[in-house]
């Protein structure tokens, strides 16, 4: 079985995608495409590293131009299934309005066009989810500590202060360090919260299902490999 597996820039769900990509490799030849957000974020929460160890065929958007000549793979009916997980509010708006102006809407119009399988595993898919943040810092915990740990440890230059102890997410790893070097506890990576998905963006996950070829995910178990 070959897989193109696309990642979208949600935060929402990328862990569990990227679990769920790495244990299907072990049965699937599995093709990672990265949307130039989904690269930012896979990255954001420390799931980079292992993802870009496992794979060999990796697709970056921004080097995919504005032709994205990927598709033509699906094309020569090279792959067997399309997945798309995490896939976002903005990417599940843009399939179900037939607009294909990113790689991955692309990738999803050509599958269309080729009768290629097609899953989607959409974030706004229920109006009240829970979901888990990247590196954040409580400005309550916070005391301000100079020097601060947390900031000399960090090997990229991520945080920063202004008006207390603040991260720049385009520059973090996710790799912790900032986090078991705080004492106090202000910093903590994968905090859980609530969230409130737009009703339009629920509505629009539940039309995917009337788009033939396809699969709307309730639960990623539910990519079939066989």
């Amino acid at each position: 079985m070959k897989i193109l597996w696309c990642i979208t820039g949600a935060g929402q769900f990328m862990e569990e995608s990227c679990r769920q990509m790495i244990k299907v490799s072990e049965t699937s030849r599995v093709t990672v495409v990265f949307s130039e957000a989904g690269y930012e974020v896979t990255r954001m929460y420390g799931l980079l590293e292992e993802v870009e160890k496992r794979f060999t065929d990796i697709v970056l958007e921004k080097k995919q131009g504005a032709s994205a000549p990927l598709v033509g793979r699906l094309s020569k009916r090279e792959y067997d299934k399309v997945v798309v997980s995490p896939c976002t509010a903005n990417t599940v708006a843009k399939i179900v309005h037939g607009i294909a102006d990113s790689l991955v809407t692309n990738v999803v119009a050509q599958a269309g066009k080729c009768n290629v399988p097609v899953y989607v595993y959409p974030t706004d898919s229920k109006k009240m989810q829970k979901t888990r943040l990247p590196v954040t810092i409580d400005a309550i915990k916070c005391r301000k500590c100079r020097p601060c740990p947390s900031l000399e440890n960090c090997p990229t230059g991520a945080l920063y202060v202004s008006d207390g102890v603040r991260v720049d997410l385009t520059e973090c790893r996710g790799c912790g360090m900032c986090v078991t070097s705080c004492k106090y506890g202000a910093v903590e990576l994968g905090k859980e919260i609530a969230i409130e998905c737009r009703d339009l963006d629920v509505k629009n996950a539940e039309a995917l299902k009337g788009i033939p070829g396809i699969k709307v995910l309730i639960d990623l178990s539910e990519i079939e490999v066989k």
